[in-house]
Order: structure tokens, then sequence, then C-alpha cells
């Protein structure tokens, strides 16, 4: 009789530990929820401020320097073109 006495304190025990345990944690899941929207609000307000123009100037520099990426591999071939000019020239 005693150990069903033991076991149903303890069967009673864990229960009110997980009790304890769900409400701890809704309650802490509560309390940051401000946060968590102030974070979202934040990071949507950066997003939109800083990196869109960001992209933008990025993207604006990257058409700029498009032609002369482009042209880059020409680079040897225009040198010795004016190389070999410049040799028939001064004859």
């Amino acid at each position: 009789m005693e150990l069903i006495a033991v076991l149903l304190i303890i069967l009673f025990a864990v229960i009110f530990m997980k009790l304890l345990a769900l409400s701890l944690h809704v309650g802490i899941a509560l309390l940051t929820l401000p946060l968590k929207l102030l974070a979202v609000a934040l990071s949507g307000v950066v997003v939109g401020l800083v990196l869109i123009p960001l992209g933008l100037v990025a993207g604006l520099a990257g058409l700029i320097v498009l032609p002369v990426a482009l042209a880059g591999p020409l680079i040897p071939v225009v040198l010795v073109l004016g190389g070999l000019w410049l040799l028939f020239r001064s004859n």
C-alpha cells in the first residue's frame, strides 16, 4: 500500500512539474513576444532604408563597370597591336 502511495506521489509530482514547465514556457514566450515584434519591425526598416538603396547603387555601379569588365580580355590584344603600330610607325 505504501508503494502505491509513493508511486502516486511521484506521478503527481511529475505531472505538477510538467504543468509548471508548460506554464513557464508559455509565460516566457508571452514576455518575449514584444521583443520579437520589435525585431521584425527593425529588420523591415533596415531592409527598406539600407539594403534596398545599397542594392540599387551596386546595380548601377555594375552597369557602369560592365563595359570595362567586358573589354578586359581584349587588353592584351590592344597592347600587342599598339606595340606593333609603334614599331611600324617608327620605320
